[in-house]
């Protein structure tokens, strides 16, 4: 009777063993090394910029990254403008759906501009602000989504008053207090009393129409904000999962860093920031 409970103790424990060998083996699945990137595959049209798509073809485009804009644990869009070193050729806005894992190209891109400012005011209506920088600050265009980001259309473009030292006014702020009420402030050189003092002249303008058209409610007179003082890189009413390092120099890679739930730990994405163009395409990265 003895020896048949040592047998069955042991055959019990030779099954234990083996059923501990399958996940013991088992590994988690690697994450992978770099995010993949796939921009819009239609030939992008420079018309006066060739100039800029020549030295696009020859070393590359860099990504300038302005800012993230997080909808949700799984939703952001990424946005800035492709630079050479001639200046910006065109903006970007880049969208993941799968935590960062991959991201698209979702809205038109404008030449010789970059997109500045990106809102959300729920997980469907947003805004984004692209602006001429070739030169100096020109046209600037808005557009909207209503699905959360996936397509964009071209809303308007928002004007400059006139009457200021100098006329090139860029903005410093986009906000929406729900799908139809909206603020820009555009912000333009003053007339200073000394180089110590410079100022701003910063006008608000408001929409009641989802952005379709606006109307200027005010001009103030501010100080320079100092240069060490550089604007938040995170936006959206959701940024809790998600944060953005572009670094400064040199570095050639971006980083962003989203709240893994249920690991319960941060995940880091590396992106490139130097990327291959050939005749008005940029080359998917996978």
């Amino acid at each position: 009777m003895s020896s048949k409970r040592q047998s069955l103790t042991f055959c019990a424990a030779v099954m234990a063993l083996l059923a501990m060998i399958p996940a013991a083996c088992k590994r988690p699945a690697p994450e992978p090394s770099a995010p993949a990137i796939e921009f819009l595959t239609d030939t992008f049209d420079l018309d006066d910029l060739g100039w800029m798509s020549e030295q696009a073809d020859e070393s590359g485009v860099d990504l300038d990254v302005s800012g993230l804009c997080a909808i949700d644990k799984d939703v952001a869009v990424l946005f800035g403008g492709l630079r050479v070193p001639a200046g910006t050729i065109r903006s970007f806005l880049l969208r993941t759906a799968d935590g960062g894992r991959t991201w698209h190209e979702v809205m038109p891109a404008v030449r010789g501009s970059e997109v500045t400012h990106v809102t959300f005011t729920d997980d469907l209506h947003g805004w984004a602000l692209a602006l001429w920088t070739v030169e100096g600050p020109g046209t600037m265009l808005l557009s909207g989504s209503v699905d959360g980001g996936r397509t964009w259309r071209q809303l308007t473009e928002i004007q400059r008053s006139e009457g200021h030292a100098v006329p090139d006014g860029w903005p410093l702020t986009l906000t929406f207090a729900d799908a139809s009420t909206g603020e820009i402030e555009i912000a333009y050189d003053g007339e200073s009393a000394s180089l110590n003092d410079p100022s701003l002249v910063v006008e608000t303008l408001v929409s009641d129409d989802g952005g379709s058209s606006w109307n200027m409610v005010g001009r103030e007179t501010r100080s320079v904000p100092p240069e060490e003082a550089p604007p938040a890189k995170e936006c959206g009413f959701n940024t809790t999962d998600w944060i953005l390092d572009v670094p400064s120099g040199e570095e050639q890679s971006i980083t962003v860093r989203r709240f893994d739930r249920q690991r319960n730990r941060w995940r880091s994405m590396t992106l490139p920031r130097h990327l291959r163009y050939e005749r008005g395409r940029v080359v998917p990265l996978r």
